[in-house]
């Protein structure tokens, strides 16, 4: 069975009424991004400049991206069907996206139904659209207190890890968007999570499908799911007893071939291509290159100092078109301080639960190798694609939330024990 952990008056809230508590306080800091990000506006960008060196102008200074993926459920919402990536579209500007696989997309259109959506083009439309991702971004916060109680047998580490990933700028600006990377976080993070209560107790018929369905569905919102694939293996080999029999996976490849296949066989008619990653590449031929940055500057600049700080602050919070800083200040460097601070705290957690390595059971250590492959493995996919593309931005490492607060909030444990001290700490992000 699960522990409880300590049940001392010096913890700062009880487990359950204190994710609860985080669960609201995250889905009103999405909330307040969601009113405060503008939608669909042309504006100056801070940091780059145009040819006669001013301000860059473009289109929409909103949240990255969030126009095309609007435009997306637009053209579901129109009755025909999905959209079909072509590059030679004159109007590839609005139409990007549309090689993303459809999961999100499908839960939009229905949301749009429910709350009266006609269009996407006026920001009432785009509130309402936003705040699908606000109720998903709930979710996502209750997944990772699961997640680390399941992993690691303690409710409080459990609950600072949950409070890591709702008090996380990036992540409730993310969750205050229209994109389909909330849905995608929250599927992984339930995905480890119900894999970690298996690893813990034992698969059975009521995790296997249930780990099944989630991988697929995440494999069915973005293409960053099929790391999931590769955490199933480590899922199924880890635990010395209870592990999957071979109905359980024969059931599981069949759950995931349902879901899967039909989209992939799509793709490969249309783009020659399961994953449709030559049509993903094409969408971003116009991204900086990473080669023009290695040429200019030299690899270790580029990587230690524009991939690495960059990514680094914005793992914290950096909006916009990453040129809007916590300060608000519209300066390149932000301000470092505080990201250095909060990025000090993190450090702290995950330092604590490598420290607590030889104290730690079994379940704990098997917990902790799997969070350890699947987040090396998001790592791994986001520096491939910024080996090609400039494109330092902490949100494609976001999938990897649940196991990095989890940890952190283990770690966190560990060093802090009993005392509240870090939760004070934890509300600088």
């Amino acid at each position: 069975m699960i522990s409880d952990g300590a049940n001392k008056s010096t913890d700062f809230l009880n487990p359950v009424r204190g994710m609860i508590l985080l669960v609201v306080v995250h889905m009103i800091l999405a909330g307040w991004f969601a009113f405060i990000t503008p939608y669909r506006q042309s504006g100056a960008l801070f940091g780059q400049k145009a040819p006669t060196g001013g301000p860059a102008i473009v289109q929409d200074i909103g949240a990255p991206d969030e126009r095309q993926h609007a435009n997306y459920i637009s053209h579901l919402m129109s009755g025909e069907g999905f959209p079909v990536f072509d590059p030679t579209d004159p109007n590839l500007y609005e139409s990007y996206q549309s090689h993303q696989p459809p999961l999100y997309y499908l839960l939009a259109t229905g949301w749009a139904k429910v709350t009266g959506v006609s269009e996407v083009e006026s920001r009432d439309s785009g509130l309402k659209l936003r705040f699908l991702n606000v109720l998903i971004g709930g979710l996502t916060v209750w997944g990772v207190f699961c997640l680390g109680k399941w992993a690691f047998g303690d409710d409080r580490s459990a609950l600072l890890g949950a409070a890591v990933a709702a008090l996380l700028p990036t992540q409730a600006a993310l969750d205050g968007a229209i994109s389909n990377d909330p849905l995608l976080i929250c599927l992984c993070t339930w995905t480890l999570a119900f894999g970690a209560l298996a690893m813990r107790e034992h698969w059975c018929w009521g995790l296997a499908p249930r780990v099944a369905l989630l991988t697929g569905l995440a494999i069915l919102t973005k293409t960053t799911g099929v790391a999931l694939l590769l955490a199933l293996p480590v899922m199924f080999w880890l635990p010395k007893q209870g592990r999957p029999t071979v109905a359980h996976l024969g059931a599981m490849a069949a759950i995931l071939a349902v879901l899967v296949l039909p989209w992939w066989f799509r793709n490969q008619s249309l783009y020659g291509d399961p994953l449709a990653m030559g049509a993903f590449n094409k969408a971003f031929a116009g991204s900086p290159q990473a080669s023009a940055f290695i040429d200019g500057l030299g690899a270790p600049t580029y990587w230690l100092q524009w991939v690495g700080w960059w990514t680094a602050r914005s793992f914290i919070g950096v909006f916009g078109y990453m040129d809007i800083w916590l300060t608000n200040t519209g300066g390149q460097s932000g301000a470092p301080g505080i990201y250095l601070i909060d990025l000090l705290l993190l450090a702290i957690g995950v330092l604590g639960a490598l420290a607590s390595w030889p104290k730690q059971d079994t379940v704990q250590k098997n917990a902790s190798l799997l969070f350890g492959l699947f987040a090396g493995v998001v790592l791994v996919l986001f520096l491939r694609f910024n080996a090609q593309y400039f494109q330092a931005q902490a949100r494609y490492l976001m999938p990897a939330i649940g196991p990095i607060a989890a940890v952190v909030g283990f770690g966190a444990r560990r060093v802090y024990k009993d005392r509240p001290a870090l939760v004070p700490a934890l509300l600088v992000l």
